[in-house]
């Protein structure tokens, strides 16, 4: 009998092995929507390569921007907005923690040269994994949509997503956990993002 017993936990606990815990999100209001924010008058959205602002860079993270950049495409569209991505990281290399902590006109000015009017800037603060009886991994991230022509910040909005897997396979899983993190964290924030009626 307890040997039934002890096979029944291995199945249990193997089978809770698979399961991907997100947390528990509920949609609330981004942190700052401008007065002037019209999503009915905005075209194209140019979507920045992501600035890595993390303290501790010793995890590369080489597919960052392919992450970022399918989730914002695919959720700025069902939203009925144009997109284009920008890949070249130089429009974002010397971007500073200060620079996003005191956004200047002139500098929104300067963003991506050749890009639409409205610019999404996207900053990763922080990414982490642990492993333990499984694995879980953490991301912070921030998410700015800027006006070049009128220099102002129009939308902004910052997360936090922790995501997790249990048991053995959790613990083989530990190299996708920083991505699955950072990409959980853009799906919230894209939730909370105004959609066109029109």
């Amino acid at each position: 009998m307890q040997q039934q017993f002890s096979k029944r936990s291995k199945i249990f606990f193997i089978t809770l092995s698979f399961l991907i815990l997100a947390g528990c999100y509920t949609a609330k209001d981004p942190l700052y929507k401008s007065e002037t924010f019209n999503q009915e008058k905005i075209n194209t959205i140019c979507v920045l390569p992501v600035a890595d602002l993390r303290f501790d860079k010793t995890k590369e993270l080489h597919k960052l921007d392919k992450w970022v950049h399918e989730i914002v495409e695919d959720k700025l569209e069902d939203k009925k907005y144009e997109c284009k991505l920008i890949s070249d990281r130089n429009l974002v290399k010397k971007i500073t923690e200060e620079d996003i902590k005191n956004i200047n006109p002139e500098w929104i000015k300067t963003l991506g040269s050749s890009c639409s009017r409205y610019v999404m800037l996207i900053a990763l603060w922080d990414a982490r994994s642990k492993l333990t009886f499984g694995s879980t991994g953490n991301a912070e991230v921030s998410l700015y949509l800027l006006d070049k022509q009128n220099r102002t910040t129009i939308w902004k909005d910052k997360d936090i997503a922790q995501v997790g897997a249990w048991g053995i396979t959790g613990m083989f899983l530990k190299g996708s956990m920083l991505g699955d993190a950072v990409k959980e964290t853009i799906r919230q924030m894209m939730k909370n993002f105004p959609k066109k009626e029109s």
